[in-house]
Protein backbone atom coordinates (compact mmCIF):
# COMPACT_ATOMS: atom_id res chain seq x y z
CA UNK A 1 0.00 0.00 0.00
CA UNK A 2 1.27 3.28 -1.35
CA UNK A 3 2.32 5.30 1.80
CA UNK A 4 2.75 2.52 4.30
CA UNK A 5 5.96 1.32 6.16
CA UNK A 6 5.98 -2.20 5.07
CA UNK A 7 8.12 -3.05 8.68
CA UNK A 8 4.83 -1.87 10.82
CA UNK A 9 1.43 -3.29 11.77
CA UNK A 10 -1.20 -1.78 9.97
CA UNK A 11 -4.68 -1.92 10.51
CA UNK A 12 -7.19 -1.41 8.16
CA UNK A 13 -10.77 -0.42 8.54
CA UNK A 14 -13.56 -0.20 5.69
CA UNK A 15 -16.50 2.28 6.10
CA UNK A 16 -19.73 1.11 4.66
CA UNK A 17 -19.77 0.32 0.79
CA UNK A 18 -21.96 0.14 -2.40
CA UNK A 19 -21.85 -0.06 -6.19
CA UNK A 20 -21.84 3.84 -6.64
CA UNK A 21 -23.53 3.81 -10.72
CA UNK A 22 -23.45 7.42 -11.52
CA UNK A 23 -25.61 6.53 -14.15
CA UNK A 24 -28.57 6.00 -11.69
CA UNK A 25 -27.97 9.54 -9.93
CA UNK A 26 -29.44 11.99 -12.70
CA UNK A 27 -29.81 15.59 -11.09
CA UNK A 28 -29.80 17.77 -8.19
CA UNK A 29 -33.01 19.62 -6.61
CA UNK A 30 -33.14 22.63 -4.21
CA UNK A 31 -35.51 24.42 -2.23
CA UNK A 32 -35.40 27.09 0.92
CA UNK A 33 -38.37 28.56 2.56
CA UNK A 34 -39.45 32.12 1.39
CA UNK A 35 -38.24 34.17 4.15
CA UNK A 36 -34.97 32.91 5.44
CA UNK A 37 -34.44 32.79 9.34
CA UNK A 38 -31.94 31.22 11.66
CA UNK A 39 -33.72 27.86 11.94
CA UNK A 40 -34.69 27.57 8.15
CA UNK A 41 -34.61 24.54 6.89
CA UNK A 42 -33.40 23.84 3.89
CA UNK A 43 -34.25 20.95 1.03
CA UNK A 44 -31.00 19.16 -1.24
CA UNK A 45 -32.73 16.12 -3.17
CA UNK A 46 -31.32 14.00 -5.12
CA UNK A 47 -32.78 12.82 -8.23
CA UNK A 48 -32.53 8.84 -9.49
CA UNK A 49 -33.45 6.78 -12.01
CA UNK A 50 -34.52 4.24 -10.10
CA UNK A 51 -36.79 3.82 -7.06
CA UNK A 52 -34.59 0.63 -6.15
CA UNK A 53 -31.21 2.28 -6.00
CA UNK A 54 -32.34 5.35 -4.32
CA UNK A 55 -33.21 3.23 -1.15
CA UNK A 56 -30.00 1.21 -1.70
CA UNK A 57 -27.65 5.16 -1.46
CA UNK A 58 -30.15 6.80 0.66
CA UNK A 59 -29.36 3.45 2.72
CA UNK A 60 -25.46 4.09 2.54
CA UNK A 61 -26.05 7.32 3.65
CA UNK A 62 -27.63 6.40 7.21
CA UNK A 63 -25.01 2.97 7.38
CA UNK A 64 -22.33 6.27 7.22
CA UNK A 65 -24.74 7.69 10.16
CA UNK A 66 -24.70 4.37 12.37
CA UNK A 67 -28.44 3.76 10.63
CA UNK A 68 -30.04 7.25 12.21
CA UNK A 69 -31.83 9.76 10.03
CA UNK A 70 -30.54 12.88 11.92
CA UNK A 71 -26.93 13.65 11.33
CA UNK A 72 -25.85 15.79 14.12
CA UNK A 73 -21.98 14.74 14.15
CA UNK A 74 -21.50 15.39 10.90
CA UNK A 75 -20.86 11.82 9.87
CA UNK A 76 -22.02 12.18 6.17
CA UNK A 77 -19.84 14.52 4.47
CA UNK A 78 -22.06 16.44 1.46
CA UNK A 79 -20.19 19.12 -0.34
CA UNK A 80 -21.06 21.68 -3.23
CA UNK A 81 -17.95 22.41 -4.91
CA UNK A 82 -18.06 25.05 -8.13
CA UNK A 83 -15.61 24.33 -10.72
CA UNK A 84 -16.11 27.17 -13.18
CA UNK A 85 -19.24 29.40 -14.44
CA UNK A 86 -20.69 26.13 -15.80
CA UNK A 87 -20.26 23.80 -13.48
CA UNK A 88 -19.88 22.55 -9.99
CA UNK A 89 -19.89 18.96 -7.80
CA UNK A 90 -21.29 17.33 -5.85
CA UNK A 91 -19.22 15.02 -3.22
CA UNK A 92 -20.50 12.49 -0.81
CA UNK A 93 -18.14 10.48 1.73
CA UNK A 94 -17.88 9.30 5.40
CA UNK A 95 -16.43 11.07 7.98
CA UNK A 96 -13.12 9.77 9.62
CA UNK A 97 -13.95 10.72 13.13
CA UNK A 98 -17.15 8.55 13.13
CA UNK A 99 -17.41 7.28 16.51
CA UNK A 100 -16.68 3.74 15.00
CA UNK A 101 -13.65 5.01 13.25
CA UNK A 102 -12.40 6.49 16.19
CA UNK A 103 -13.05 3.33 18.41
CA UNK A 104 -11.39 1.62 15.70
CA UNK A 105 -8.10 3.92 16.17
CA UNK A 106 -8.24 3.06 19.58
CA UNK A 107 -8.40 -0.38 19.94
CA UNK A 108 -5.60 -0.94 17.57
CA UNK A 109 -3.48 1.21 19.52
CA UNK A 110 -4.17 -0.84 22.77
CA UNK A 111 -3.64 -3.86 20.34
CA UNK A 112 -0.32 -3.32 18.55
CA UNK A 113 1.10 -0.33 19.89
CA UNK A 114 0.92 3.51 19.27
CA UNK A 115 2.95 3.06 16.57
CA UNK A 116 0.95 1.15 14.44
CA UNK A 117 -0.06 2.24 10.93
CA UNK A 118 -4.06 3.48 10.13
CA UNK A 119 -5.41 2.64 6.83
CA UNK A 120 -9.11 4.08 6.68
CA UNK A 121 -10.79 2.80 3.44
CA UNK A 122 -13.71 5.18 1.89
CA UNK A 123 -15.90 5.57 -0.72
CA UNK A 124 -16.04 9.20 -2.72
CA UNK A 125 -19.02 9.93 -4.67
CA UNK A 126 -18.28 12.24 -7.03
CA UNK A 127 -20.75 13.72 -9.57
CA UNK A 128 -20.81 17.19 -11.54
CA UNK A 129 -23.60 18.80 -12.92
CA UNK A 130 -24.27 21.88 -15.08
CA UNK A 131 -25.56 25.26 -13.66
CA UNK A 132 -25.67 28.83 -15.03
CA UNK A 133 -27.21 31.70 -13.85
CA UNK A 134 -30.83 30.39 -13.78
CA UNK A 135 -29.97 27.22 -12.25
CA UNK A 136 -31.57 26.78 -8.44
CA UNK A 137 -27.90 25.39 -7.49
CA UNK A 138 -26.67 29.20 -8.01
CA UNK A 139 -29.65 30.90 -5.73
CA UNK A 140 -28.91 27.81 -2.90
CA UNK A 141 -25.16 28.58 -2.42
CA UNK A 142 -25.82 32.57 -2.42
CA UNK A 143 -28.86 32.43 -0.03
CA UNK A 144 -27.56 29.51 2.19
CA UNK A 145 -26.50 30.04 5.41
CA UNK A 146 -23.68 27.91 6.91
CA UNK A 147 -25.00 25.44 10.06
CA UNK A 148 -28.35 25.85 8.78
CA UNK A 149 -30.55 22.29 8.35
CA UNK A 150 -30.58 20.47 5.42
CA UNK A 151 -33.46 17.89 4.75
CA UNK A 152 -31.93 15.36 1.91
CA UNK A 153 -34.62 13.85 -0.12
CA UNK A 154 -34.91 11.00 -2.67
CA UNK A 155 -36.58 12.24 -6.28
CA UNK A 156 -37.61 10.67 -9.38
CA UNK A 157 -37.50 12.71 -12.75
CA UNK A 158 -41.22 12.16 -13.96
CA UNK A 159 -41.21 12.82 -17.87
CA UNK A 160 -37.92 13.63 -17.95
CA UNK A 161 -37.29 16.68 -15.97
CA UNK A 162 -40.26 17.03 -13.20
CA UNK A 163 -38.86 15.88 -9.67
CA UNK A 164 -40.97 13.96 -7.92
CA UNK A 165 -40.33 12.59 -3.93
CA UNK A 166 -39.68 8.66 -3.78
CA UNK A 167 -42.17 8.74 -0.34
CA UNK A 168 -41.04 4.95 0.58
CA UNK A 169 -37.46 6.57 1.01
CA UNK A 170 -36.66 8.31 4.57
CA UNK A 171 -35.10 11.73 4.40
CA UNK A 172 -32.29 12.43 6.56
CA UNK A 173 -31.64 15.69 8.14
CA UNK A 174 -28.27 17.21 8.18
CA UNK A 175 -26.21 20.51 9.98
CA UNK A 176 -23.47 20.82 8.02
CA UNK A 177 -22.62 21.20 4.60
CA UNK A 178 -19.80 22.76 2.65
CA UNK A 179 -20.09 25.27 0.09
CA UNK A 180 -17.32 27.06 -1.92
CA UNK A 181 -15.34 26.84 -4.76
CA UNK A 182 -12.41 24.72 -6.20
CA UNK A 183 -10.04 27.82 -6.56
CA UNK A 184 -10.37 28.30 -2.14
CA UNK A 185 -9.59 24.49 -0.92
CA UNK A 186 -6.78 23.87 0.82
CA UNK A 187 -4.79 20.83 1.38
CA UNK A 188 -6.63 19.80 4.55
CA UNK A 189 -9.99 19.12 2.41
CA UNK A 190 -10.57 16.31 1.07
CA UNK A 191 -11.51 17.61 -2.38
CA UNK A 192 -8.93 19.34 -2.98
CA UNK A 193 -6.79 16.07 -3.38
CA UNK A 194 -9.92 14.18 -5.32
CA UNK A 195 -9.87 17.00 -7.54
CA UNK A 196 -6.53 17.91 -7.84
CA UNK A 197 -6.82 17.29 -11.73
CA UNK A 198 -9.50 19.40 -12.22
CA UNK A 199 -7.73 22.28 -9.78
CA UNK A 200 -4.63 22.08 -12.16
CA UNK A 201 -6.15 22.92 -15.53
Amino acid sequence: MTGFDKNKKTAMFIQPMFEYKSEEWLAMVYGWPKQIKPDSTFLMGFAFKTEEYAKEFFGLLRAYNDGQSIDVENNIRISLITEDLKDYSVYIYPSNDRKNVVEFVQESEKEFGKHVQHGIMNLTMCRPFPYGEGSTFKVFKDIYVEGSPVELKAFYLRDGNRPEVIKSVEPILKYDIKVTHRKLLTKNDHEYHHGKSIMDK
